[in-house]
């Protein structure tokens, strides 16, 4: 029988159970003469599991190879000299892609000398101390007039 391994029903059954018998007619017999008995208030059903081709299993399956995964295979090796130049020489290109792309725009801000932390910590202050000071009315009703 197979039990609850977790969650709320641990250690109760779990309904079924497999059973494997040495010869075909075992199997036969307690097919015709268990299915639909009853056992405690319950009754059992038997079926014949599925048939199961160990042979097709063993079979070495096809590889499938999508080059678009980069699961294929490089027909040459190359040397780690040739990988480490290939990177360098990538990086070299990367530092003069990024220098002639940097433009810094400090022209018509006088606050270029301040670090943008404290930049914002500044304008946080500030929002935080002008918001209190309005509120909406729904949170701040006034108070209705007394019915006589």
């Amino acid at each position: 029988m197979l039990f609850h391994k977790g969650g709320p029903m641990v250690g109760q059954s779990r309904g079924y159970a497999f059973v494997t018998f040495a010869q075909n007619e075992g199997a036969t017999n307690a097919l015709l003469k268990l299915d639909g008995t009853s056992v405690g208030n319950r009754s059992i059903a038997v079926r014949l599991a599925k048939n199961i081709k160990y042979d097709e299993m063993q079979k070495p399956k096809p590889r499938l190879d999508i080059p678009a995964l980069g699961t294929g295979k490089r027909e040459e090796k190359v040397s780690k000299t040739e990988a480490i130049r290939a990177i360098e020489a990538k990086l070299k290109l990367l530092e003069r892609q990024t220098d002639d792309n940097l433009e810094l725009n400090t022209a018509g801000r006088g606050e270029a000398n301040v670090p943008f932390i404290q930049r914002y910590q500044f304008n946080k202050d500030r929002d935080a101390s002008q918001r209190y000071g309005k509120s909406s009315a729904p949170y701040h009703r006034q108070q209705r007039p007394k019915r006589h």
